[in-house]
């Protein structure tokens, strides 16, 4: 029986491609072997060799990858090892591999050259697929999911579902975000065409189509006892503006620098607090950067000496004094987020907002500037942790009674997105807020939006 591996890649002059494939016995026993692909136009490179059998130790997964040479033998590229190239084996059969290249996200990193060459220790742990007469191993690498969302297959032939959304093949989840599928492809004839889909983990509900031209195997024929694999690299995603992507039953906000404009205010009752007790006023832009963690680390960083200045607590009982007065001076909604908030409570959505700032004032600035189109607002308490502990969040799901999954958080600093992540939730943040987006990106923000109105 034979194994034939092809793979489209357009290479330099002087470049050739290898393949390391790696036969893997039950036992731990392994044996790899580097192949040379040949090419006849500079893309199109395949290899055949025989498969292979181990009396002594029965091989039953395989795992490969390709690589790219220079004139000199030296490794130029190789491929990602998160896509992951492993399958069942049985030397019965006839294996066919029509590949495309994985790439490697890690590949400009300082280490990637220095580890290149390491030979790739098999995890003898293939998924139990089963293998037909005529067998397709549909794969593909889906990193971009959003949490309960499942890979599905649909294609041109009633065995594939013929296109029909109520009759697509769940495909199975392995390793490093990929997911596969054995097809029994006895009785299809006609040339094979075929589109990943993403489908709801939980009611198993058609959700959207990949995007993109529809896949095909070609002109290949498939035969008794083959078995036909087709990684089909990444599941292609549309560049989309972050509003589309986001459809949720639960908003969780920040509220100062994300709903309310309240930096003025803020730096008035500061200023107002260390006048007071004779210490030197802070700028606008100072009382920006100290934001964010609750307005005793607030007062914390604009009191000289911080927590060990002896005038501390009379300064920051001053500060809360005047601000519980003076919290609505100046401060309002940005434009549009009454707006976004009204649309979205039209929608039936659930609504909460969670701040640092001390319980009483974000009751007060909630009731008074959004009403019922608030449902939760939770602010600094003694019983509960601050953000970026996600306290705060999981007291409000609990209050809204509201599944997780189906929530995303939305602020405008770091401590956002920390948030976020501790909470187990997907993060937007919003610029127009006390961060600039240069700021957020080093903090590991990912999703922006510019108007509250994208939100929808």
């Amino acid at each position: 029986m034979k194994m034939k591996f092809s793979i489209g890649y357009k290479t330099h002059w002087g470049e050739s491609m290898q393949l390391e494939l790696t036969f893997a016995a039950a036992d731990g026993y392994q044996d790899t072997m580097s192949l040379p692909l040949t090419t006849q136009d500079g893309y199109n490179w395949t290899v055949e060799t025989a498969t292979r059998q181990n009396r002594h130790h029965p091989y039953v997964a395989i795992a490969y990858y390709y690589m790219v040479k220079d004139g000199e033998g030296r490794v130029k590229r190789r491929e990602s090892l998160l896509a992951d190239r492993e399958y069942i084996y049985n030397d019965s059969h006839n294996y066919l591999f029509n590949d495309t290249w994985l790439d490697d996200e890690n590949e400009g990193k300082a280490n990637y050259f220095a580890n290149i060459t390491k030979k790739k220790a098999l995890a003898v742990n293939p998924s139990h697929m089963p293998l037909f007469e005529r067998t397709i191993i549909f794969k593909v690498h889906a990193p971009n999911l959003f949490e309960g969302e499942a890979v599905a297959l649909l294609g041109n032939h009633p065995t594939l579902g013929n296109w029909n959304t109520e009759h697509f093949l769940p495909m199975n989840p392995s390793k490093d975000q990929c997911w596969e599928l054995s097809v029994n492809v006895q009785a299809i004839d006609a040339p094979i065409e075929y589109k990943y889909v993403v489908i709801d983990e939980d009611t198993h509900q058609f959700k959207r189509w990949e995007f993109g031209e529809n896949r095909t195997l070609g002109n290949l024929r498939i035969y008794n006892q083959d078995v036909c694999i087709l990684h089909g690299g990444n599941f292609r995603v549309k560049k989309m503006p972050p509003h589309a992507q986001f459809n949720f039953d639960t908003y969780i906000f920040d509220l100062d620098g994300t709903l309310l404009s309240t930096l003025q205010d803020l730096a008035s009752s500061c200023n107002y607090a260390l006048k007071t007790n004779g210490m030197p006023e802070r700028t606008i832009e100072e009382v920006r950067m100290f934001v964010g963690n609750g307005v005793k680390k607030l007062m914390e960083r604009a009191i000289p000496g911080g927590l060990k200045n002896k005038k501390f607590e009379k300064t920051y009982q001053d500060f809360r004094k005047h601000y519980m007065i003076h919290n609505l001076d100046t401060t309002q909604p940005y434009p549009d987020v009454m707006e976004m908030l009204e649309e979205l409570k039209n929608r039936g959505k659930n609504i909460a907002v969670v701040s640092n700032k001390f319980y009483a004032a974000t009751q007060e600035l909630c009731r008074h500037f959004f009403g019922n189109l608030v449902d939760v607002a939770i602010g600094e308490r003694e019983d509960i942790k601050k953000k970026p502990a996600p306290d705060t969040v999981n007291e409000a799901l609990r209050q809204l009674h509201a599944d997780r999954k189906r929530a995303v958080y939305i602020g405008d600093s770091d401590v956002d997105v920390m948030t976020a992540r501790n909470s187990g939730m997907p993060c937007i943040s919003v610029l127009w807020g006390f961060r600039d987006q240069e700021f957020l990106i080093a903090h590991d923000a990912m999703i922006f939006v510019s108007s509250p109105l994208q939100i929808l």
